[in-house]
């Protein structure tokens, strides 16, 4: 399995809880008490996902999926260009060795598909989360649909974020604008770099617009959203600390760093070197974030040391091309 497709795929399974739950009690409530789960199935913005939301659930804002902000539950829609068979065969070590522990698995008809329910838990942010996963596709691409709440919230709301998950159906025949549906931003491909695929609220690019799992991709950038909500007051320092937090590379030296504006956010941006997790191959980094009242943006390119002179420039100008919705979506 890819090093690009295990990455997606856990992404998946942990992103969003940890990082929104630690902001939801001071955010607005946006629940809709005339939503029931009976309700006819909804798209997910950005994605081909319809499923039923629990009442109580609203869409969410800062990711592709629902929200319950009174209970701390999240369901979120993933689409990965992965097989389906590659992307359901983990062991239980493997998935402990991230934090998980499964519960209980399980096989069920998804329309004309198998599709795999995966029940676990996890900390996160010291706080105990239970999970419910559902996993359907094909041989080109796999969907996950996760719910996650506190350990201690009410198991009624699970039972219904199960059924939740379970009614979820890809539509290969409905209408997707764009990979930026649904995002607060509009991104203009560059002349070497197209858009590839989307990963909730990030916006992945390569030279071929396409992402194959287990073949090496060529240089990477990738433009995202933060998911949770806060003012962040020292720019640069958050910028450094989340650059060094890169998991791809290690032995990380900055060459340069700036303060910028772009779409009318300040920001910081750091041009940077270190080797390949995996290989040790010598490796840049280009890293940016654009900072607004509610949280920021952040723009990383990777790309061999040797093709430096040339992407640098493509990255500096994907940035440059970021310019927020009027409308906010």
């Amino acid at each position: 399995m890819s090093k690009t497709l295990i990455a997606l795929t856990f992404a998946a399974l942990l992103t969003t809880t940890q990082t929104w739950a630690a902001d939801a009690s001071g955010q607005e409530e946006r629940s809709n008490s005339k939503n029931t789960y009976e309700s006819k199935a909804v798209k997910v913005p950005g994605t081909k996902v319809f499923l039923s939301p629990p009442p109580g659930f609203a869409p969410a804002e800062r990711f592709g999926g629902f929200i319950k902000k009174e209970d701390v539950a999240t369901i979120v829609v993933t689409e990965i260009p992965g097989a389906y068979s590659q992307v359901t065969n983990f062991t239980k070590n493997d998935l402990a060795g991230k934090g998980i522990n499964i519960t209980s698995s399980s096989t069920f008809n998804n329309g004309k598909r198998e599709a795999s329910l995966l029940e676990f838990t996890q900390m996160a942010a010291g706080k105990k989360f239970k999970k419910v996963a559902c996993f359907f596709g094909d041989e080109a691409s796999t969907t996950i649909v996760t719910g996650s709440m506190p350990e201690s919230g009410p198991a009624a709301v699970f039972d219904q974020m199960r059924q939740a998950v379970k009614s979820a159906r890809f539509d290969p025949h409905a209408r997707l604008t764009s990979l930026e549906e649904g995002l607060p931003f509009t991104i203009a491909d560059t002349k070497k770099l197209k858009k590839a695929t989307r990963l909730q609220n990030t916006l992945l690019f390569t030279t071929t617009g396409k992402v194959e799992a287990g073949k090496d991709n060529g240089p990477l950038f990738i433009v995202g959203q933060s998911v949770s909500e806060g003012a962040i007051e020292n720019h640069e320092a958050f910028a450094r600390e989340r650059l060094e937090r890169t998991k791809q590379v290690k032995n990380i030296l900055i060459d340069k760093q700036r303060s910028i504006k772009q779409a009318g956010l300040d920001g910081e941006e750091f041009l940077a070197s270190g080797v390949d997790a995996e290989d040790g191959a010598p490796t840049y980094i280009f890293h940016t974030m654009l900072f607004d009242k509610d949280g920021y943006f952040i723009f990383q390119g990777l790309c061999p040391a040797s093709e430096r002179s040339v992407f640098e420039p493509e990255y500096q100008k994907l940035v440059q091309n970021f310019q927020l919705r009027p409308n906010g979506r």
